[in-house]
């Protein structure tokens, strides 16, 4: 059952038992007054008519006496005289004759009252001529119109009763409803959204009681767990990234041992192979075909001995020679070794270096390889008369995946390379720095170069990030940790 209508049938039981209450209060002390006013002119009645039948019979005798008291009965009214002698009954058996009597000798008047389907009133008094009581006076009088009155009364207390009871029962409806009954369902219709999720929608009621108090709370509660609904979003992506980056280091170290024990079992076979072929293309007794084939097989022995290197830079277990690089310097002539290769490509390299602070603490032939692998990637994805953007900045600790990497808190270097060719899809990005994953044709890349840059970067206490849309390019952020300050 709704509060309103609680509060609503509350209401009218509290009116009706508070009328109910007060009109038989009332009832009985209107009948009372009734009765008493009754007595009261049946005395004086019956004392006047006492008088004058005394009168009369000492005058004109005991007959005349009695017949003025059958013509004063005989009237229409409700009340009626009648003598009753000394030795006589009154009309009701049920009178009390002991008491009687005691009027007959000259006691008080008797008053009793007779209920049923025809109340009365009796009231007696004595008649005295001098010395004796030949008899008493009996005033009967029905109760019928007192029965009238008390209907009356009760029936103009029960329309009192039902009217203030449904003009309350309105009121207390209405009131009920505004400051209870829609809160309160506003109140449910925020705590279902909230089970369900949402918890963007906040309240507004517009009291200064209790319910809008827990109103307010609820809008709190919403908030406080939005919060830290968005903190669990937060801290479940950094873990889901964490668990990629751990599976993905997981794979390198398996790869880097695979590529290590492989280079160094084709290794020795390569050179042998190489070797031969070189010896039979110098051999002058070889005709022209044979020294071309040996020349083909050279030229292929030797990029089957280039993968094995990159194989077992990959997997290299020393760690790395560091001492203080200067970056802004190693960028610079990494980008002249590598010019001649993007002008073939028609593909302009530019460098740009906007802070004073480049050295970093670092194997320079390893980073040199990083910048090398990455420069090389990007023109091979550039289109032709497009360019290739190298720079250099300071950067504070990135928020997001890979942030702090190696426990750093302090500022790092980026060395950024951007390209603006046909750019990689989400799906591609996923996998960008595996081992031996590469879109290019066969022959043109191996799939270790972003691998071996990706491991190098780890150990040197920095990490890397991608940015990639189709047809608009890639950038590649490398951030390496600042040298700790001097004590």
């Amino acid at each position: 059952m709704r509060i309103s209508a609680k509060l609503t049938l509350g209401m009218i039981a509290g009116i009706v038992a508070i009328l109910a209450i007060s009109s038989y209060l009332t009832v009985n002390r209107e009948i009372q007054l009734f009765e008493t006013d009754m007595a009261r002119d049946h005395e004086t009645f019956a004392q006047a008519v006492a008088s004058s039948m005394a009168r009369v019979w000492r005058v004109d005798g005991r007959a005349h006496a009695l017949g003025l008291l059958e013509q004063l009965d005989a009237g229409e009214g409700a009340v009626h005289v009648r003598f009753v002698p000394k030795d006589g009954t009154a009309s009701d058996p049920r009178i009390d004759h002991a008491a009687l009597q005691r009027v007959r000798h000259g006691g008080a008047s008797l008053h009793d009252k007779r209920e049923g389907p025809d109340p009365k009133l009796y009231s007696y008094a004595a008649v005295h001529l001098g010395d004796e009581t030949p008899g008493v006076l009996e005033i009967s009088e029905s109760l019928k119109p007192r029965d009238a009155y008390v209907r009356s009364t009760v029936l103009r207390a029960a329309l009192t009763a039902i009217c203030l009871g449904l003009v309350c029962a309105a009121l207390t409806f209405a009131l009920g409803s505004s400051i209870v009954g829609r809160p309160v369902r506003a109140l449910v219709e925020q705590a279902r959204r909230i089970g369900a999720g949402d918890l963007g929608i906040r309240l507004d009621l517009r009291q200064h009681d209790e319910i809008a108090e827990l109103g307010r709370e609820m809008n709190a509660m919403s908030s406080k767990l939005s919060d830290a609904n968005a903190r669990l979003v937060a801290e479940t992506a950094a873990r889901v990234h964490a668990l990629s980056q751990l599976r993905h280091a997981e794979r390198l170290v398996t790869v880097g041992k695979l590529a290590s024990g492989i280079a160094h079992e084709l290794g020795t076979p390569l050179n042998v192979v190489s070797g031969r072929a070189k010896m039979i293309s110098q051999n002058p007794a070889a005709d022209d075909a044979v020294r071309n084939n040996a020349r083909i097989v050279m030229e292929q022995s030797e990029r089957m001995a280039q993968i094995i290197r990159q194989l077992l830079d990959f997997a290299r277990a020393g760690k790395p020679n560091k001492t203080l690089v200067d970056l802004r310097h190693l960028a610079a002539s990494t980008l002249s070794l590598l010019r001649p290769i993007a002008d073939k490509r028609r593909v302009t390299l530019r460098f740009e270096a906007s802070e004073p602070v480049s050295e970093v603490v670092a194997d320079a032939a390893q980073l040199q390889q990083v910048v090398t692998n990455l420069v090389v990637n990007a023109v091979q994805a550039s289109p032709e008369d497009s360019s290739v953007e190298v720079g250099l900045r300071a950067a504070p600790a990135p928020a997001g995946p890979g942030a702090g990497a190696g426990g750093q808190t302090r500022g790092f270097v980026c060395i950024t390379v951007s390209d603006h060719g046909a750019g990689m899809g989400s799906e591609i990005l996923e996998r960008v720095f595996e081992p031996f994953f590469t879109t290019k044709d066969v022959g043109e890349g191996t799939g270790l170069g972003l691998a071996v840059a990706y491991g190098i970067v780890q150990e040197h206490g920095g990490f890397i990030t991608v940015e990639s849309k189709l047809d608009e390019g890639s950038r590649f952020e490398v951030y390496l940790p600042l040298p700790d300050p001097p004590p």
